[in-house]
């Protein structure tokens, strides 16, 4: 049974899914139907998270190089063939290690308090079963993702997410916003897939297999860790792929599919647009899931990108020039849910400039701790847009500190954590990132790691303002005359169902009902009566609240995980190749890690006291400068169009698109290709025009042409005869 156990952690999330899809018909009543959903849905993905735990501490701990290989079917072997065609076979099983199981716990234990939370604000929702059943089903591919014992598994759970992305961001597709960010998503997405997808052949054509690790030692990781190590074939013997080495075309196609699922220049403008999902949907996929799928497979992928150089180095500057330009925009967002958008942006940037310098493992580790200040600082920004009845514009907030406490409590620790605060989880993990840039192998360490200082600034200034448009500056609201915004596929904004407000593509909440007391169904019947009355603030019920708790606590005290002997660190060294295998070396120190600590303290606490300072002034607007000013201002105008990137795309690929598309069809389509055929038609209509004129149906007249054939004929012949003759 043990062995078959770790199946589970998918299967549960799986079975999860097909309920909540057919709950329908099994349970006819619509109310208790929901019930009983929202207890399935985030209960199996609990339970898998339970399960990993124990597989985790009870089997992958106490396994040979902490490393097992398991069926994902149970009662299959751990080697039957899912796909043997020749000499290429693919095993249907899952790979137990660190990694995979850190993501595991992560996926589960984070997207599982999601779930909780999305129980309470996805409650008045008419088509909540519709959404569980895309969450479960998220959770089931993210957990092939980063389980998966082969590259093609792996590739399943990368298409998997990407859908599950489109179908939750275009959840209340009736709105064309929402639907087009969906396409947006998808598409992108599809681009670095390519990449990703010439990637796994290439490593076919040169390893032979898409194994990672086997028993026999002869998967992709187990050879190229064989040559790290001086044994087996140099992979730079190997024929170049596009004018590079072997190994370093590789990977960087690979890395191309992680530009598109982690959101890197240039394939990084459709997840500031994913917010058009609901709250929960953007916290999972920023938090939990898809965009930490790009990190994880190159962490995966470490002991062939630990070759590479050149590949290093490419990802270490795209990924320094992302988390620059997300920050930057960041700075001027109003919308609360895209301040946080473009700082995961930001944070993905951070975590592949750690790849970059070849320290996988401090990657990771801001990958965990992210997990759990983002899902905070997300599932928070929900609560305040629950309670302002679905406004996200900062501008509109303010004041909130007062009414809302815990909100601000928790979101206090977030924002505290992702800017570095002294002794928080993000401050033990930025500052092992800013470290490993100090200590680049390339010769680029001070470059890096003074722009990587700087991001950080940026990142507490951004977090500050934040925090003080929303929580402390005067409001710019009036309680009992807030405007309700509804959207759902419905054009009504109360069911009539108990629970929570229905809410919007944005995270917006409808109208509260009994869930929130009796004021709140008193409200909704006034309102109902009253269209045109306005709404007053309220609180967020205990499921949403209970894992805000739990998240924070972990923002605080899960940091401490990369200190006190660096466990983090010989936890996952058996699945991370580190510089010190390969030929690279680390630079030497610039200054010791106690002055790495002051410094970045002292960056993160003065990004947030100008934040402070700034905005504090300014109680009464809670902005810096006018509209007029911010329009005049050229820097403001690049920032808020988010570096143009958006309007290049519309101007080469949207309408440069259609121009070419127009062209080719006009051009190549009605002119070339149809004009040949059209006139080929027109040749073998003439002739036939003419050939028809023969085809009479008299006897005589055939009769008549095979005479004169015969005479054509014989004429022929007695000419070819005579020339014989002559000679």
């Amino acid at each position: 049974m043990q062995y078959y156990l770790p199946s589970l952690i998918i299967w549960l999330p799986l079975l999860g899914f097909v309920f909540n899809a057919f709950s329908g018909l099994l349970i006819k009543d619509r109310i208790l139907q929901k019930r009983v959903v929202s207890i399935v849905a985030p209960g199996v993905v609990l339970l898998a998270f339970v399960i990993a735990l124990y597989v985790l501490v009870a089997q992958v701990g106490q396994a040979s190089n902490s490393r097992l290989i398991v069926p994902l079917i149970p009662g299959m072997p751990s080697d039957a063939p899912w796909i043997q065609i020749g000499g290429f076979t693919v095993n249907f099983s899952l790979l137990l290690d660190p990694l995979s199981m850190l993501m595991a716990l992560i996926v589960t234990g984070v997207g599982g308090l999601i779930h909780v939370y999305a129980t309470g604000y996805m409650a008045e929702d008419a088509e909540q079963p519709r959404f569980f059943t895309y969450f479960n089903l998220f959770i089931v591919m993210m957990l092939l993702l980063v389980m998966g014992e082969n590259f093609l598994l792996m590739f399943v759970g990368w298409e998997g997410v990407g859908t599950c992305s489109y179908l939750l961001i275009g959840f209340w597709y009736t709105d064309a916003n929402n639907a087009k960010a969906g396409n947006k998503a998808f598409i992108v997405n599809r681009i670095g897939d390519v990449g990703f997808a010439l990637g796994i052949m290439a490593v076919w054509s040169i390893f032979g297999t898409l194994s990672f690790y086997n028993d026999s030692q002869t998967g992709v990781m187990d050879l190229a860790a064989k040559h790290l190590y001086g044994v087996g074939h140099p992979l730079s013997g190997l024929a170049p792929i596009f004018g590079m080495s072997a190994i370093t075309g590789v990977c960087i196609l690979l890395f191309i599919g992680a530009m598109g699922k982690s959101a890197q220049i240039p394939l990084w403008t459709w997840l500031p647009d994913a917010m058009a999902g609901p709250t929960p949907v953007s916290a999972l996929i920023h938090a939990a899931t898809m965009v930490t799928a790009g990190v994880v497979m190159l962490t995966r992928c470490s002991w062939l990108f630990i070759q590479a150089p050149q590949a290093l180095i490419f990802i270490g500057w795209i990924g320094l020039a992302t988390a620059f330009i997300g920050a930057t925009i960041a700075m001027v967002q109003n919308d609360i849910k895209r301040v946080l958008a473009y700082s995961t942006v930001s944070q993905l940037g951070y975590m592949f400039l750690a790849c970059g310098v070849g320290n996988f493992t401090a990657a990771m580790f801001h990958v965990t701790t992210h997990a759990f200040f983002k899902a905070l600082l997300f599932l928070g920004a929900g609560a305040v847009i629950h309670s302002m009845h679905g406004e996200q514009d900062m501008r509109k907030m303010g004041g909130l500190r007062k009414y809302l406490p815990q909100t601000w409590g928790v979101m206090l620790i977030g924002a505290a954590a992702i800017s570095g605060f002294p002794f928080l989880s993000g401050f033990w993990s930025k500052d092992a990132i800013l470290e490993a840039d100090a200590r680049s192998p390339f010769g680029n360490g001070l470059i890096l790691y003074g722009i990587g200082l700087f991001i950080a600034f940026l990142t507490a200034y951004y977090m500050s303002r934040l925090m003080m448009k929303t929580f402390s500056t005067d409001a710019r609201w009036t309680d009992g005359q807030l405007v309700p915004q509804h959207h759902s596929n419905e054009d009504h904004a109360v069911t009539g169902i108990q629970g929570v407000g229905s809410h919007s593509a944005g995270g917006e909440v409808s109208l509260p009902t009994t869930e929130h007391g009796s004021a709140g169904a008193a409200e909704v019947s006034h309102q109902s009566a009253h269209p045109g009355a306005g709404a007053s603030i309220i609180a967020s019920p205990p499921s949403m609240m209970i894992p805000l708790y739990i998240l924070a606590v972990l923002a605080i005290f899960s940091g401490w995980l990369a200190v006190n002997g660096h466990h983090f660190t010989n936890f996952l060294s058996p699945s991370v190749a580190t510089l010190e295998v390969g030929q690279l070396k680390e630079a030497n120190e610039l200054f010791s890690m106690t002055a790495g600590y002051v410094i970045s303290s002292i960056v993160a606490i003065a990004g947030l006291a100008l934040g402070y300072v700034l905005y504090n002034g300014r109680r009464k607007t809670g902005e810096l400068s006018s509209d007029a000013s911010k329009a005049r201002n050229p820097i403001y105008r690049v920032l808020d169009n988010r570096w143009g990137f958006d309007w290049l795309y519309s101007l080469v690929f949207i309408r440069g698109g259609a121009i070419l598309s127009n062209l080719l069809w006009r051009v190549v389509d009605i002119g070339i290709i149809d004009g040949i055929v059209n006139t080929t038609a027109g040749i073998v209509g003439a002739f036939s025009s003419v050939l028809r004129r023969i085809q009479t149906g008299y006897v005589r007249n055939y009769a008549l042409i095979m005479l004169l054939g015969v005479v054509i004929l014989l004429a022929g012949l007695i000419l070819k005869y005579s020339q014989l003759l002559s000679l």
